[in-house]
């Protein structure tokens, strides 16, 4: 009776046993499996919740200023504008170059832009010369207004696709080799990036 009890006992804790190793392999294998998160994906990530960020922020002014009504005058959508810039610019007094536009993200974006102009025939490349000249050259800084004295210059259809979709709110520009983003409603410099784009 007692050397069954016993026999009953020690089947049980090898078939325990057996399920823990079974168990434990399986998590570890797994483990092994899981695919590492690629680096670039990890950095667009992190740049999207800055924008996010962002934008929590702007609501916050926007519920102060109201909303953008297009049925109002130009003399007041461009009053409530520089209200909105205003209030933009003293909520980021203390912005500065690379808080959303980060090291990693600027060198990620440097380089893929690097590799579409290589990709580029000679006739396009000369092309791209020839725009350089309209392009704006004035110096950006963080949380600078636009300047409108200078033509909001179309954005290169083909580099679009490289860079993280953003919200209507914001647009990419490019000022010589600088890729910029700005607030399109606010007019106001978000961040910027030297040496985005090669200058020919």
């Amino acid at each position: 009776m007692l050397r069954s009890l016993d026999l009953r006992r020690l089947v049980t804790v090898g078939l325990a046993g057996a399920a823990l190793t079974v168990a434990l392999g399986c998590e570890k294998e797994s483990e092994v499996k899981q695919p590492e998160t690629d680096p670039t994906t990890k950095v667009f990530d992190d740049f999207a919740k800055r924008v996010d960020a962002y934008l929590k922020l702007r609501k916050s002014i926007v519920d102060s200023v109201g909303d953008l009504d297009p049925t109002k005058s130009q003399s007041e959508i461009a009053t409530r504008s520089t209200a909105l810039a205003q209030g933009v610019i003293a909520a980021r007094s203390q912005a500065k170059p690379g808080d959303i536009f980060t090291a990693e993200f600027a060198t990620i974006v440097a380089t893929l832009v690097k590799e579409e102009y290589r990709r580029r025939s000679i006739s396009v490349q000369e092309t791209r010369g020839d725009q350089q000249d309209e392009l704006p050259d004035f110096q950006p800084t963080v949380n600078q207004m636009y300047p409108t004295t200078y033509p909001l210059a179309t954005f290169p259809a083909t580099l679009l696709p490289l860079l993280p979709s953003l919200p209507e709110q914001l647009e990419y520009r490019v000022v010589q080799h600088y890729l910029v983003l700005r607030d399109v409603e606010a007019n106001v410099i978000l961040d910027f990036m030297p040496n985005a784009v090669p200058m020919t």
